[in-house]
């Protein structure tokens, strides 16, 4: 009976997909996965990189052959530390060795050519998931999913959704929390609250992941009170927002110049106990310098230090900008030490504010001195 079932399953699974597929079909020869192996570079020389192809290289000639668990325990550690080459050079090795990988050997190779974008030799490797017969779990679709999102091709990462799902399959939190986010981050918004309605009717619940997801998108369009609509919504479902959700919001506050309710809103996550991060101080931070309350800025500068929050180089950014905007450019100079100072390296964007800053100052000869500085710090500047 369970075999017929997964038999059954994975008939419907090849007919689930697109009749003009975005990839090869399920037929294609895995011979053009052996040729892309062969023309990988090797990644720079890392000691813990050394030692994981070591380690594998030693169980490939042990007698007995170790399990193949074993195996992906080095190829799942390394697809994790994105040294995705390396992972799938090893990964023909097995199969040059005559072992079986098994369907989280092969779950973990599809991750690595997604990751690199090479989506048609992911599909190779589900063509290979369905030749030896296993049977594709979620973390198999959805490594597809992810993939197909990860690069823009969010339509498609839907049209495969909507075929295995006419076919019985079914998917889980982390398919509809991809779609959605893939969704939003392509301006799709409206379709990302369509697939967030719908999704109660296959079981799924929603869930904060979904909905930061969808606020983060409505902010960014300064459509904040819709954002706020869909805050009330979770507290009303009962899912609690986070530290994402309030950093958010705040940022939509913000950026249409509310910041009065995001200061209410800081206060509002803390006595909720929901510390706030680095992201959300730096946010009030910008916007009230952007308003040129450096003197409010420097007070939650000093409250993020207080509570064990360090700033990033965004934070102090974000001053030297405010200072830059009302031409103070000794207090932005001081900030610029104290973040070098602080153990902070400065990035383009802090050597193009103070560069900006003193042109418009007239002070050429500071100006060129941080270009030259940049130069030697191998900085490509901004055009």
């Amino acid at each position: 009976m369970a075999t017929a079932f997964i038999m059954n399953s994975r008939f419907r699974l090849r007919c689930a997909l697109p009749l003009h597929p975005p990839y090869p079909p399920l037929t294609v020869s895995f011979s053009r996965f052996a040729l892309f192996l062969s023309s990988l570079s090797q990644p720079p020389s890392l000691l813990e990189v050394d030692e994981a192809v070591d380690s594998f290289t030693r169980m490939l000639s042990t007698r007995p052959t170790p399990r193949i668990f074993q195996f992906n325990k080095i190829l799942g550690s390394l697809a994790k530390a994105n040294h995705f080459p390396t992972a799938i050079s090893l990964f023909h090795q097995l199969q040059t060795n005559g072992i079986t990988p098994d369907l989280f050997t092969l779950n973990i190779l599809m991750n690595c050519c997604c990751r690199m974008g090479r989506m048609a030799l992911a599909f190779s490797v589900f063509a290979k998931i369905l030749r030896m017969h296993y049977q594709p779990d979620t973390v198999t679709l959805n490594t597809l999913l992810k993939g197909l999102c990860l690069f823009c091709k969010v339509d498609k990462a839907l049209l495969f959704h909507d075929r295995l799902l006419a076919h019985g399959f079914q998917f889980d939190q982390v398919t509809y929390a991809t779609l959605i986010n893939g969704l939003c981050k392509t301006g799709l918004t409206t379709a990302a609250i369509q697939v967030l309605r719908k999704i109660p009717q296959y079981g799924i619940v929603p869930d904060v992941i979904m909905y930061n997801a969808i606020i983060d998108s409505l902010c960014k369009d300064t459509l904040v009170s819709h954002a706020f609509h869909f805050y009330s919504e979770m507290l009303a479902k009962g899912i609690s927002p986070d530290v994402i959700t309030y950093s958010t919001l705040i940022y939509g506050l913000c950026l249409v110049g509310q910041l009065k309710e995001a200061i209410d809103l800081l206060n509002h996550m803390m006595l909720k106990n929901i510390p706030p991060n680095v992201r959300t101080y730096t946010t009030l931070i910008d916007g009230l310098c952007k308003e040129g309350n450096i003197k409010d800025a420097k007070c939650f500068l000093a409250i993020m230090t207080k509570h064990g929050v360090k700033p990033n180089v965004v934070t102090y950014n974000s001053l030297m900008d405010g200072y830059c905007l009302f031409n103070e450019l000794n207090k932005a100079k001081h900030v610029f030490n104290k973040m070098t100072q602080s153990g902070v390296a400065p990035d383009v964007r802090s050597y193009n504010i103070m560069i900006n800053g003193f042109c418009k100052c007239k002070m050429v000869d500071d100006a060129l001195n941080l270009f030259e500085e940049m130069r030697c710090k191998n900085l490509v500047p901004a055009r």
